[in-house]
């Protein structure tokens, strides 16, 4: 028998390839278009944005269907959301943890 075996990752090259692609382009205009504020900040898009893949199954990587499964962020807090999900998946407390130190932190620097 052959099974299935789903890809673990896509390659740098593969991203940057589709990233090239019109279909892309097209997309991630339109999406810009729809929004150009940062999702997470509400702060205007800069020069270098993202369109971030909430669906970060590589399988699914140049599926444009569903505009919902996209969100423009701007490139710093992009790698944050990465960076927190690596964690969140395995721990959602992760987010109260970080709401508390942020309010510590806000309230020692009023």
């Amino acid at each position: 028998r052959h099974y299935f075996t789903p890809r673990t990752k896509l390659s740098m090259n593969e991203k940057e390839s589709f990233r090239q692609s019109k279909k892309w382009q097209n997309f991630r205009k339109k999406m810009f278009t729809e929004s150009s504020r940062d999702f997470v900040t509400h702060k205007k898009l800069r020069s270098g944005y993202r369109l971030h893949h909430l669906d970060l199954n590589p399988d699914h990587y140049e599926d444009v269907s569903d505009p919902s499964h996209f969100e423009n962020l701007n490139s710093d807090i992009h790698s944050v959301v990465h960076k927190l999900y690596t964690y969140y998946k395995k721990d959602p407390l992760i987010i109260d943890r970080l709401r508390e130190l942020l309010e510590r932190m806000k309230e020692i620097n009023s």
